[in-house]
Formats: structure tokens, sequence, C-alpha cells
């Protein structure tokens, strides 16, 4: 079984399109591979020309550092999403798909729709089985009511966020690592597990015990 993290980058469409169902477009799309024991064994990374928009919003770009001189020349979704699939199929075992949060997974349906991709049958393993929502597993594991954000989560685990912040590979790489950690027994055992315990609520009498001396109040 390979593991793939998968990320992606977004830019709205323009307000001419306002009545779309989709009012996102992916201009970057990145991943990692891991295999049985949860080490990278492959990347993958493209951008992607986005069709409902000729300038990138100023938000996104300052988040992600891209420019539409950056995909202004990169492959169309089509293209770009049949890069990832050969890349995804390019391995000969089952794959599991994974993403922080389950809106790359819609965001990916929705394109799909707009833009009328044809799936192959291949294809049906890569988008036809809801990727797995990372942040939900994450959030239900440690007993936390509200989604962390990614950075967050590694800041729990201990581990630093390298690269940049919004970059599609970047992301992936990072939520990788979260991922490899959730899935060690002994190091989640070091590092989520005593953070999980220590932010659970604890019982009523043993948090009055822990607040007061009540030894002078013993009856003799």
């Amino acid at each position: 079984m390979k593991h793939i993290v998968v990320d992606l980058e977004m830019n709205s469409v323009e307000k001419k399109y306002k009545n779309l169902d989709c009012t996102m477009e992916t201009i970057e799309i990145g991943a990692i591979m891991l295999d049985e024991n949860y080490q990278e064994i492959s990347s993958f990374r493209t951008y992607v020309k986005p069709e409902y928009n000729n300038r990138i919003r100023p938000l996104i770009s300052r988040l992600t550092g891209i420019t539409y001189d950056m995909v202004m020349n990169a492959p169309k979704f089509d293209e770009a999403l049949k890069m990832f699939s050969n890349w995804c199929l390019g391995v000969s075992d089952d794959i599991k798909i994974y993403a922080w949060s389950e809106n790359d997974y819609k965001q990916i349906l929705k394109e799909i729709s707009l833009k009328k991709y044809k799936s192959s049958l291949d294809e049906e393993r890569v988008y036809l089985t809801e990727w797995h929502d990372f942040q939900a597993e994450f959030d239900t594991k440690l007993g936390f009511g509200k989604q962390l954000s990614l950075k967050t989560a590694l800041d729990m685990a201990g581990v630093d966020f390298l690269g940049r912040e919004h970059s599609a590979l970047d992301d992936a790489r990072n939520t990788a690592k979260l991922f490899n950690i959730f899935n060690d027994r002994e190091m989640f055992d070091c590092t989520l597990k005593k953070i999980a315990d220590a932010m659970r609520p604890t019982d009523f009498k043993t948090s009055l015990g822990s607040m007061f001396d009540m030894s002078s109040f013993a009856v003799a």
C-alpha cells in the first residue's frame, strides 16, 4: 500500500463567472508519496493555468507566492490532472490518498465537472474514491472539538514547518511528516498522545483536589 498526501492552491474565478458552481480554480498541485513505512519515496508538483481568470488575486499571490507569470504557460487543468493521475497510478500497488481537510477533494470534483474532464477507468481509483480527510482523523484521534491548522498541528508535534506555507508541495511534505508521526505508535506516544492527554478535561473531583489541600478538613 502506498500513501499519497495531496495539497492544492487555488485562485478565485472572475466575478463575471459568479453563477458557476465552482468559484475557485486550482493553480498548483503538490503531492508526496509514502511507502508502507510512511517514508517519502516520490513527489509531484505542477502549476496549473487558470481558465476563468487571467490574473492571480493579490491576496493569493501574497499567500502562495504564485504570480500569473508563473502559471500563464503552465498546463491547463485537464493536462495537469492527467499528469497527476499518471504519477499516482505509476506504482504497481494499491494507493490511499489523503489531504489536510476535505476541501481539496471537493475542489477537484467541482473542477472535473466544470471543465468536463473525462476520467479513464484507471483514474477511478484516484477520483471516484473520496480522499481521506487527515485533518478530521487527526482532530478525532486527539479528541479536539475544532479543526486545527496544519501549522498548529505541527507545532503540537514539535515539528518545524519546512519551506513556505501555502506552497502546495511544501504543505504536502509537511503534512506527510505529521502523517508519519500520527501512524507511528512510538512517535505518537512520545509527542501527540501526551499533548492530547494533557488537554482533555479532567474529572471534577480530581480537579478540585489538585486545586485545594483538603487534608485540614479531615475528620479524626
